[in-house]
């Protein structure tokens, strides 16, 4: 079977990219998969910021910013769906897989023009609900954007909560498949991986809380900073938060650093962006993992890393983690108004026993059942029954 994966997350700067590659490596090692190619084959970014900015903006710059990107996201691109088309046909490919995001191809066109091919999609999250905040008429394009994948043969989601979202507004039952994120063993194994602590200038014998992924406005991270400086008024100094990231609410979490700058006395490090390969350094410098907040269908891939590599987790307790992973066997779950964020972190903070317990379970859980090679099983293993129209 020849599978062509549709991805430009491959090339980007967010989590989006550890999954793609992740997916994709593990396609490459799967015997049922004689042959894999990837679309775009290359880092298609402008250098120019300026011109990039015009490119995006095109024909449609004369339109407010929220109308123009509604307009380009929902409008199939023509290039994309002709570059897809002849890679499929030069190729022979029997399986196309499109990780859904801004930039897509018309599939009515695809299935016109290459009607045995089996098309996949991967759905992480809602785009409108993740981008557009404060829409008008919200339900309607929430409709109009799952309306645009109900020509798809297949379409795997990372929660049961996203499922019963598409199947609520007409994805026939049977082409949803719910297929949870997964991680890369390398990156999760931390045996002799220096940590960073001497060369960010923490103290060893400090208790660092980390966080990894982007900085987008529903994870609240500016709250987190708040609720760290409590815990530093409160007595407990020895606490660091390490955060490793970037996003459009890095302003916000500056904001709340100056404000609370008196208590938390460079307790709190932002690096920004780093090398996924660096990832495990940092992971090493953790004694407690944080990903508390997120949206009810997101199924947090920051999760499965660090208990993959077998650290102390503080998650959100929301329906797409619960179906997961277990609070007070896995991990420690919070409420989503914040409440109990503070006394879970010091319950773990308290007890070391604890979190190697959790640490341990929660990996034993991620290794066994959440690699991305379990993940590329059952797309391919569900896309092999629609080549062969079982």
């Amino acid at each position: 079977m020849k599978v062509l994966y549709y991805c430009p997350e491959f090339w980007s700067r967010h989590g989006g990219r550890t999954h793609a590659r992740g997916f994709f490596a593990a396609l490459n090692r799967l015997p049922t998969v004689a042959e894999t190619f990837l679309y775009p084959e290359a880092d298609a970014a402008d250098d120019d910021p300026a011109s990039s900015e015009r490119d995006r903006r095109g024909k449609l710059g004369f339109l407010p910013t929220t109308v123009r990107k509604l307009v380009q996201f929902f409008k199939p691109r023509p290039d994309l769906t002709r570059a897809l088309i002849e890679r499929i046909q030069r190729h022979e490919c029997d399986v196309l897989v499109i990780r859904t995001g801004t930039q897509y191809p018309s599939l009515r066109g695809i299935r016109r023009a290459c009607p045995d091919v089996v098309v996949c999609l991967e759905i992480n999250s809602a785009y409108l609900d993740e981008s557009f905040p404060g829409l008008c008429f919200r339900r309607f394009f929430q409709q109009l954007e799952v309306n645009r994948w109900a020509d798809a043969d297949a379409i795997f989601v990372v929660s049961s909560y996203l499922r019963d979202y598409l199947e609520a507004r007409g994805i026939p039952g049977e082409k949803v498949i719910v297929n949870q994120n997964g991680v890369t063993a390398e990156v999760t194994d931390l045996a002799g991986v220096p940590d960073m602590r001497d060369q960010l200038g923490i103290p060893q014998d400090a208790f660092v809380i980390g966080y990894i992924g982007g900085m987008e406005t529903f994870r609240r991270l500016p709250e987190v900073v708040t609720h760290i400086s409590e815990m530093r008024q409160a007595g407990h100094d020895d606490i660091y938060l390490l955060m490793v990231g970037d996003g459009s609410d890095m302003p916000a979490v500056r904001a709340a650093l100056e404000t609370h700058a008196a208590v938390l006395n460079g307790a709190v490090i932002l690096t920004g962006w780093v090398e996924h390969a660096d990832v495990p350094r940092y992971l090493a410098s953790f004694d407690l993992a944080i990903f508390p907040f997120t949206n009810a269908y997101c199924s947090p891939l920051k999760l499965f890393e660090y208990l993959g590599a077998g650290i102390a987790t503080v998650g959100p307790d929301t329906p797409a983690v619960r179906e997961v992973f277990e609070d007070g066997v896995h991990l420690a779950l919070v409420k989503q108004d914040g409440s109990d964020f503070v006394d879970r972190v010091l319950e773990m903070k308290r007890s070391p026993e604890l979190r190697t317990r959790m640490g341990r379970s929660g990996q034993r859980l991620v290794l066994q059942e959440y690699t991305w090679e379990k993940n590329a099983q059952r797309v391919v293993a569900h896309a092999r029954e629609l080549v062969n129209g079982e």
